[in-house]
């Protein structure tokens, strides 16, 4: 080594910089070309093993690091190339030996020879997988540090690469991934996950106890293009990634002088994920569904006849989906990469809450902005200021970390619950901070999607039985922040609005409901429920509407909005059936019966969704009406949730529910007497209040002396038990409240019509007058219609509670009025008797 050292210091001696380095590339390019070649024509088992030792030559000696330059410079591709040509290199080639094929479309080396029944990781695989990364971690670490030139050039590399395969995160590259004409434009999984190990490999330091990822500066996404050089900037247009909050028009942001390499590694490491792990796991997504259905298909065609062609034909197509599978399995699975991946977002989330937290005096005495030392601040109850700095971290930060809990919720729940506890209390105070707070996070849709992380920390079954039990929910000192957190979340997210599809919004609500229903287990937290339901009720008529009372508002628009939904489709579906049922299809030409089948199979996945989410939403709205119940009670609210209650359960025990008697309801998640049972217990648990059992009585629409008649009929059958007698008591009160209100009616049947509300024609007991329109209606009347509504009915003006009038020369005519009708009735009644 040390001759060769003196060769090369010789020819730089004697020759000009450029001419020294065109002469060491005219003697090793060969060399180079021909590993290349080698490594691009082996796989993971058969790469010769003296690679990395003849590429070592390169990156052992810093005295000199012209060899360095030799190596990378060898490995560039042209200019404005795609992204796929970075496979066609000597690092793509490391990068590409995986598990996975080194081109996006195969072929396929692993698990091409297995059975359903089959092991589905080999631990083998995995360490050899795991030795080639870290070699090629090692090399690329060598050229980082062999001297200033190599490790500019080396962070170059590797920000052109990702700027060249930016498209890999876009929804139409994952689409058509598999396409031939789209599968040179980018590099494979295989390169991209492999370059994604050695940055997190990079990024160890960084998570270690001493923290350095608190050098990390969260401005450093924040600087234009044209000041990139400059300020030491290698991530190409880092400026055009979406910031957590937008920047204001024409706006400059503030960033540091100058970045250092902990920063550069950080966020290369974070674009890096994006790239790979994320669309990958996407696909894995997708695939998993598609190989469930090919399963159950081959089931249903098999126990038939194992031995017919169709039978074979999906038998094979099985075990190609079954490889594919099972090597992006093993390659998104494999144990070393997924505690590094688990450390590097714990370090990113303790980071991400330490940017957040800082105050404006910290703030003001920073040049740079990175946090530096650890505060561990408890989280605030309001947010009193918030830093500069997060109109330059990209969303992709908080996604990444969402995307990869979200992982192991839906496919290794147990596998992180038992063997990451350590990391639950960083992710944890990161998704109570981020979730409900618009203030940090501009995008409901990135604040949702952290709701739906959360649900991993939640109770877990494992296959061998044990339960594991995240104590953060118990334990966190952060923990009274959930629920507020939670419910500022779930407001958030309009389930009725355009702006999302209906499975995502149902993706969206599922685990917030599933959190839900776990809070209700621990009196702590149900105390935190009570709390905000005592505020909403002190603030009814509040500017901006309470917390809680915006809640219980959505929820039941969600109930109405869902259990529509379901009856209508579960009706169109009961016809579909009959149709096809009868022969009516027999004689209709195949383009149409083919329609008629599409109609049922796209009917049934949206009952499905409608069916499974209004259950939930009915649930919550029992638990949460067996503690808290005046609110519901309030005139703003109450001939909401009984008109609801009422309407729903008419539909599902009086005459009309043979209309959407389906075959197997199952298929569709349809229980119609889970729900019944669900709607009674709400009505029982409501039952103490008057003003409950009156409003059931006067919606017009749903209500008859028989509704709990037919309810009673159809609990005896179920097996009611307790809820039977209760429901006898709550209808005798209905009644007999009912009755009452008659007689009081009778004689306010002649009120003059000022005296009535012009929406709701009924008598009004607190007047107001409305700014805009001036039309006089009553509070509890607009109180009602503002909380979905912020504007006046009569001319859409914009409105709020403070700005209606009292109109107190009506209140007192009205008063009067009653008070006199009053006295005449009880005359009469004394005169009669």
């Amino acid at each position: 080594m040390d001759f060769l050292v003196e060769c090369i210091q010789k020819i730089y001696e004697d020759d000009e910089p450029l001419e020294a380095l065109g002469a060491l590339k005219a003697n090793f390019y060969p060399l180079l070309s021909k590993i290349q070649t080698n490594i691009s024509q082996s796989n993971l088992l058969t790469v010769r093993s003296d690679v990395f030792w003849l590429l070592s030559f390169f990156v052992r000696d810093k005295r000199i690091p012209q060899m360095g330059e030799v190596l990378i410079d060898f490995t560039i591709p042209n200019p404005n190339t795609t992204g796929g040509a970075y496979m066609d290199t000597l690092f793509g080639s490391l990068f590409s030996l995986s598990i996975m094929p080194k081109n996006q479309n195969g072929p396929y080396e692993y698990f091409n020879d297995i059975s359903l029944e089959s092991k589905s990781s080999d631990s083998a695989l995995w360490q050899i997988l795991f030795r080639h990364q870290n070699d090629t971690f090692s090399l690329i670490k060598q050229l980082l540090v062999q001297s200033a030139t190599t490790k500019q050039k080396m962070l170059q590399w590797i920000a052109k690469c990702l700027h060249a395969n930016v498209s890999r995160g876009h929804l139409w590259n994952n689409l058509n991934a598999g396409i031939e004409n789209f599968v040179h434009q980018n590099a494979s999984d295989a390169f991209m996950l492999g370059l994604t190990s050695v940055l997190l490999r990079l990024c160890a330091p960084l998570c270690e106890s001493t923290m350095k990822v608190l050098m990390v500066d969260p401005t450093y996404c924040g600087v234009p293009d044209d000041e990139r050089e400059q300020k030491l900037v290698s991530m190409i247009k880092a400026s055009e990634e979406t910031a957590l909050l937008p920047s204001q028009e024409n706006e400059k942001r503030i960033t540091a002088a100058k970045f250092n390499f902990v920063t550069e590694i950080f966020f290369l490491t974070h674009k890096a994920y994006e790239l790979s792990y994320r669309p990958c796991i996407e696909r894995f997504t997708k695939m998993t569904r598609e190989l469930q259905n090919l399963q159950s298909t081959y089931q249903d065609v098999a126990s038939t006849d194992p031995n017919n062609d169709v039978a074979k034909n999906l038998m094979r197509l099985l075990k190609q989906h079954l490889q594919k599978f099972l090597c992006l399995r093993n390659c998104l699975m494999e144990p070393e990469n997924d505690t590094t991946l688990t450390k590097f977002f714990e370090a990113s989330a303790i980071w991400l809450v330490e940017v957040a937290l800082v105050s404006p005096d910290q703030l003001e005495q920073m040049q740079e902005f990175a946090p530096v030392k650890r505060l561990d601040k408890n989280l605030p109850y309001k947010i009193e200021f918030v830093p500069h700095t997060l109109r330059c971290i990209p969303e992709n930060i908080v996604d990444n970390i969402i995307s990869y809990l979200n992982f192991h919720r839906h496919f290794a729940p147990g596998h992180f619950i038992e063997f990451y506890p350590s990391s639950h209390e960083a992710f944890f105070k990161m998704i109570i901070l981020f979730m409900g707070a618009p203030e940090y996070v501009k995008n409901p849709h990135l604040r949702a999607k952290l709701a739906e992380a959360l649900e991993l920390f939640l109770k877990k079954q494992s296959a061998a039985g044990t339960t594991f039990l995240s104590h953060v929910f118990d334990n966190h000192p952060d923990r009274s922040k959930v629920v507020p957190s939670l419910l500022n979340v779930f407001v958030s997210i309009e389930m009725t609005g355009q702006s999302v599809q209906f499975e995502q919004k149902f993706n969206y609500r599922r685990p917030m409901y599933a959190i839900m229903e776990f809070l209700w287990t621990k009196e702590e937290y149900v105390q935190n429920f009570r709390k905000l339901a005592a505020e909403a009720e002190a603030n009814m008529e509040a500017i901006e509407p309470p917390l809680f009372l915006r809640f219980i508002n959505l929820l039941i628009n969600d109930a109405i909005f869902l259990l529509d939904e379901s009856l209508n489709n579960l009706q169109q579906i009961r016809q579909l059936q009959e149709a096809q049922g009868n022969g009516e299809w027999d004689n209709l030409p195949q383009n149409e019966r083919q329609q008629h089948l599409s109609n049922l199979q796209h009917l049934g996945m949206l009952a499905r969704f409608d069916n499974i989410l209004g259950r939930d939403t009915i649930n919550i709205l029992k638990l949460i009406t067996t503690e808290i119940k005046s609110i519901f009670c309030h005139n703003s609210m109450v001939d909401r949730i009984t008109s609801m209650l009422n309407y729903f359960l008419l539909n599902l025990v009086g005459p009309q529910k043979e209309k959407f008697k389906v075959k197997d309801k199952k298929e569709f998640e349809f229980d119609p007497a889970k729900t019944v049972m669900e709607i009674c217990h709400i009505y029982v648990n409501l039952s103490s209040s008057d003003s409950f059992c009156l409003a059931v009585s006067q919606d017009g629409r749903s209500y008859s002396s028989q509704l709990f008649t037919y309810a009673e009929n159809i609990l005896i059958r179920i097996g009611g038990g307790q809820l039977i007698g209760e429901m006898a008591e709550f209808s005798d009160k209905v009644q007999r409240l009912e009755k009452q209100y008659k007689q009081e009616q009778e004689f306010m049947a002649d009120a003059p019509d000022e005296y009535l509300d012009p929406i709701m024609s009924t008598l009004m007991t607190d007047p107001v007058i409305l700014p805009s329109s001036k039309v006089t209606v009553d509070k509890s009347t607009i109180a009602r219609h503002l909380l979905s509504d912020q504007t006046d009915p009569f001319n859409r003006a914009p409105l709020t509670m403070d700005k209606v009038v009292p109109n107190v020369e009506l209140k007192q005519e009205i008063e009067k009025w009653l008070a006199d009708k009053r006295k005449c009735a009880s005359n009469a009644n004394s005169a009669k008797q």
